[in-house]
């Protein structure tokens, strides 16, 4: 699809939602509501505008992160214009239960217009003390700049040097036949062997980069988007601080299990959300006490399922097809966060009080540990990422053979 007015047209009407939104904030709250419907209809015609297309990006390109978006925007629409009251004055808190004592529409201004951007472009629910407009200096802002175009630089430097070097050395090895559903178990190949059937040294070297590959990309095209995000609102509209724009993804030396990855490094954009949407499910419909094990361990389930939800509603708007694999690898990785922690538990507990307990504290089995916990996460993607994205690269392999045959 070449770049026209139907390849953003999603974006337009996006925007146009952003927009109402933005001005349905300057009403006071008993009217908000009122653009709740618009906005949300609006945000659904962006999502239904979304097209697949090949020419555009392949597994990973702008309408996938623009289908998401609008799922988030959906789904953070209600708390923003229904349940909550907020409040654009400069000297109100973000958030209050109590009714906004201006009973006007609020003159658009900048204080106003700042503090309803934030509230809007603010799905992880971070604190900021202020509504208005920044009070950073400017070599503070440009010092933020700077570093925010050259971490960018360096990702997409790393991403051209050895990524796409080692990707393009990768895919020109392999064929159509490297990603059938025959080649998505690895356990039993290894462990038990098939004569007819050998695993290849380049079947586990593309195996390997497949269960990487996809994590470098989402850093590579977020971390983009975000930075060109926190340059409009810190830099060039001055809205935001540079502090109210902190890093997307955390440490990745933090992230020696499978949950310290997804609760320590991975981004948490949509997190927040789905976990007020899992709350709701178990303590109001399903009428579990608040913080009992079975309601934290419902609202970590509703978590990952809904994560895979609306993965897989983008992977069925933008084409990509086999949208069950993005819920099952989502609930997969929800059952090894729970392995790890019962595993963890099980082991404190044997050695709680014996005298092997001081081992836990020894700093040497500590880092062992974690290497071990390393290569633990390492395995799990191993194992589990080429059965979730196999079948997609899979059907895009056999579109462009079919584009290429009919050129």
């Amino acid at each position: 699809m070449p770049l026209s007015y139907e390849f953003f047209k999603p974006n337009i009407i996006l925007l146009a939602a952003i927009l109402l939104t933005t001005l349905a904030l300057h009403f006071p709250p008993k009217l908000r509501p009122l653009f709740l419907p618009p906005a949300w209809l609006l945000t659904a015609w962006s999502f239904a505008s979304v097209q697949g297309s090949i020419a555009s990006g392949g597994l990973v390109g702008l309408e996938s992160y623009t289908a998401i978006t609008c799922i988030i925007h959906m789904l953070t629409l209600p708390r923003i214009l229904y349940f909550e009251n907020h409040s654009l004055l400069s000297k109100a808190p973000e958030t209050s239960n109590t009714t906004c004592s201006n009973k006007l529409v609020l003159p658009p201004s900048r204080p106003s217009i700042s503090a309803a951007c934030w509230i809007w472009n603010n799905p992880r629910r971070l604190s900021r003390q202020r509504l208005g407009p920044t009070s950073a200096p400017w070599p503070k802002i440009l010092k933020f700049a700077l570093f925010r175009i050259c971490k960018v630089g360096i990702i997409v430097l790393i991403d051209r040097i050895f990524v796409q070097k080692a990707g393009g050395y990768i895919n020109a090895t392999s064929t159509i036949l490297d990603f059938t559903p025959d080649q998505e178990p690895i356990l039993r190949r290894l462990f038990v062997g098939d004569e007819d059937d050998p695993i290849l040294a380049h079947q586990l070297l593309l195996r390997a980069f497949v269960c990487v590959s996809w994590i470098w990309t989402n850093i590579l095209i977020l971390e983009s988007y975000h930075a060109i995000l926190s340059l409009l609102f810190v830099v060039i509209l001055r809205f935001d601080n540079p502090e109210d724009w902190p890093p997307l993804f955390g440490n990745l030396i933090e992230a020696w299990t499978v949950r310290r990855f997804w609760g320590r490094f991975w981004h948490r954009i949509a997190s927040p959300t789905l976990h007020i949407c899992a709350k709701i499910f178990s303590q109001r419909i399903l009428k579990l006490k608040p913080g009992s094990a079975v309601d934290k361990a419902i609202v970590a389930f509703g978590i990952f399922f809904l994560s895979g939800l609306i993965h897989a509603m983008t992977a069925w708007k933008v084409g990509q097809g086999e949208s069950h694999r993005d819920l099952l690898f989502f609930c997969a990785n929800y059952f090894a966060v729970g392995g790890e922690i019962f595993v963890s538990t099980l082991l404190r507990n044997l050695l709680c009080r014996t005298k092997y307990e001081a081992l836990l504290r020894d700093a040497r089995i500590r880092v062992a540990g974690k290497v071990l916990g390393f290569a633990w996460v390492f395995a799990w993607f191993f194992w589990s990422t080429p059965r979730w994205l196999y079948p997609k690269i899979l059907r895009w392999s056999l579109k462009q053979a079919i584009l290429r045959s009919r050129a």
